[in-house]
């Protein structure tokens, strides 16, 4: 976005740009929080962005979800893209009442197949693949305020406007990349690991994670 745009907020998705996304092959999915604990904090915005780069922030009143977020959010033949899926995922669950699917996560992605380094953030990834500095400062700030800065929106909108771009340089490298001496590819491996993330937002939202503060587990450790 050309740096004087002005972010506008709305408290739900308006019906023209839920017709576009609904036929859209991707939608870049983020969202902001109070904090990061399940039981405790409330999602307090919604960053959306199709292919088109047609961007949408919602600032939802949790529990009750926004109507046409939940409907996009949930639309089956909608791939959405998030970097870092379990908390956005399970906080989009827990917050409100939204089961997203079908989803994907480009920091599994690029963990699986960008093995050469142990920098996997979106930052990282947006500066390697798209040659574009994100802006971070505004990462912890208060999200739960009433009217939030335009710094701060400008911030949000970044987190999902180079996020397709990314998903699908990933998915390139991946089907690039020869296959493991297993015998096994890396996308094979990606579409079963995508696969799991699901189970893994049950795992967490229903109290069996005791790791990483509530978002690893020792479910299967021996």
């Amino acid at each position: 976005m050309p740096k004087g745009t002005t972010f506008k907020v709305y408290p739900d998705i308006p019906d023209s740009l839920l017709r576009k996304y609904m036929k859209a092959d991707f939608l870049a999915v983020d969202t902001e929080m109070q904090g990061l604990k399940l039981e405790r904090d409330q999602v307090c915005l919604v960053q959306l962005c199709d292919e088109h780069r047609n961007l949408c922030l919602v600032q939802p009143t949790p529990p009750k979800a926004p109507a046409n977020l939940k409907k996009v959010l949930e639309y089956s033949k909608l791939l959405k893209i998030f970097h870092y899926a379990l908390t956005d995922v399970g906080f989009l669950r827990q917050s409100l009442g939204i089961k997203v699917k079908p989803f994907h996560c480009t920091r599994v992605m690029s963990k699986l197949v960008r093995t050469y380094t142990n920098t996997h953030s979106l930052k990282d990834v947006v500066s390697e693949l798209v040659g574009v500095q994100l802006e971070k400062e505004s990462q912890q700030t208060n999200w739960a305020k009433d009217e939030l800065s335009q710094q701060q929106l400008r911030y949000a909108a970044n987190d999902v406007l180079f996020l397709i771009p990314v998903y699908q340089i990933l998915t390139n490298m991946l089907q690039a990349r020869k296959k493991l001496p297993s015998g096994i590819s890396g996308e094979k491996l990606n579409t079963m690991c995508q696969a799991y993330l699901p189970t893994l937002v049950e795992i967490v939202i229903n109290g069996y994670a005791n790791r990483d503060e509530g978002w690893d587990t020792e479910l299967f450790a021996h």
